[in-house]
């Protein structure tokens, strides 16, 4: 039955923020396909117009249009909506970690303010992870495994590795097995011991003494070697929940180790050696400022 109702009224923000199978749904609403009108002309009408339409001031969606749309529910809904509700994604919070056991047995370990995206219904056959943060794996033998994130590629057949990406960093620690590491069309392939790192100079290899020291978060221990000072006050912000402001905008490295069980006990770690003074005060915040001389 057709749907008598009004034109649908939807403001161009609401409109902007939708992905285009929102969109659908929110204009095919009731509605069903307008009669003397093949399927696939309609279809590829809709499809042409869906992701074009430029609000002024209220977006007006008249009942061809809606029940235009009902098509491609008809035609892609089952498909769409099997490949949505299939999805898995797991997220962590500020100052929280996650265990993870696949459809594979392959074993993830989430740092905090990380998440993981797979397939319910393809992982079987695709092995196929999307990761934003840090993630410690441990993959089973088998078809081959990938990893994607915003700054590259991994691709594994069965060993243990760890992944950090956030924003431009980007580095992989293989512990076991053998890696494949692809990023803006540079490759990698690392061994037990070594690590592939997105530098200015591109995706390098290097050999690292202590390989397991890049896991060590994993047990609540951080350590890190010439890493930049904004990096380690982004990761205590990670691990206790706060919020962290350095007035000082010098970039400086620093190699230091801390633990997350006691956030002034890893301030005094970082910013004693360092010269700084810090001052923990309410609302989860933390000022870190440079000592007077």
């Amino acid at each position: 039955m057709k749907n008598d109702s009004e034109n649908i009224k939807i403001t161009p923000e609401e409109f902007s923020k939708m992905n285009s199978e929102e969109k659908i749904m929110k204009i095919t609403e009731g509605m069903v396909p307008p009669s003397g009108k093949p399927e696939h002309q309609v279809l590829d009408s809709l499809l042409s117009k869906i992701e074009n339409v430029n609000p002024t001031k209220t977006i007006r969606f008249t009942k061809y249009f809606q029940a235009a749309a009902a098509v491609i529910l008809a035609v892609i809904g089952m498909y769409t909506m099997s490949s949505i509700f299939s999805k898995e994604k797991i997220a962590t919070k500020f100052a929280q970690q996650s265990e993870i056991t696949l459809p594979d047995s392959s074993h993830i370990k989430l740092n905090a303010f990380s998440n993981i995206i797979w397939s319910r219904k393809h992982f079987a056959k695709t092995r196929l992870i999307t990761l934003n943060g840090e993630a410690f794996f441990d993959v089973k033998k088998g078809n081959k495994f990938t990893i994607e994130t915003n700054n590259g590629t991994i691709e594994i057949l069965g060993t243990q590795l760890n992944v950090f990406s956030r924003n431009d960093e980007f580095r992989v620690s293989c512990i076991t097995g053998k890696v494949r590491v692809s990023s803006n069309n540079q490759q990698q392939i690392i061994l037990p011991g070594e690590i592939a790192e997105l530098t200015p100079l591109g995706l390098i290899k290097t050999n690292k003494n202590n390989i397991k020291q890049t896991i060590s978060w994993t047990k609540g221990e951080f350590y890190f070697e010439d890493k930049p000072l904004v990096s380690i006050f982004a990761e205590l912000e990670r691990q206790f929940d706060v919020s962290i402001s350095f007035e000082n905008k010098e970039e400086r490295l620093i190699t230091v180790g801390f633990s997350n069980n006691n956030l002034k006990e890893a301030l005094d770690i970082v910013c004693i050696p360092m010269g700084l003074n810090y001052e923990v005060q309410k609302n989860k915040k933390v000022r870190i400022y440079e000592k007077q001389k």
